[in-house]
């Protein structure tokens, strides 16, 4: 029973070992200037192509009809903005009917609905 008990040590000391290794070569890769800079300049190409697509996607939106993402994250503000008003008119109904039911109590001693 031992012997496989110290199997698994040995087996859990080396991974730990190839981990390390792993993650060591890993961050040396990354570290290297030529990889960022390679990565900086194709995260700009591909930057410059998505804008172009949004610009097309912008001017066709117009003749053939269809909402963009700009129209509808107005659309989606707007909504929110009619909700939070909505809101306030029933908290302030709500007020209003709990005020005019407490002065017909105190008016009339508890009259019914």
């Amino acid at each position: 029973m031992s012997h496989s008990i110290d199997v698994y040590k040995l087996v859990k000391i080396y991974g730990y070992k190839l981990e390390y290794k792993i993650n060591s070569s890993i961050q040396a890769q990354l570290n290297q200037g030529q990889f960022l800079r390679q990565f900086g300049s194709q995260s700009k190409a591909a930057a410059a192509v998505i804008k172009r697509m949004q610009n097309t996607v912008e001017a066709l939106s117009i003749p053939l009809n269809f909402p963009t993402k700009k129209d509808v994250a107005n659309a989606t503000k707007i909504n929110i903005q009619m909700e939070e008003k909505i809101d306030l008119i029933d908290e302030k109904v709500n007020t209003l009917l709990t005020s005019l039911q407490d002065l017909k109590q105190s008016k009339g001693g508890g009259g019914n609905d």
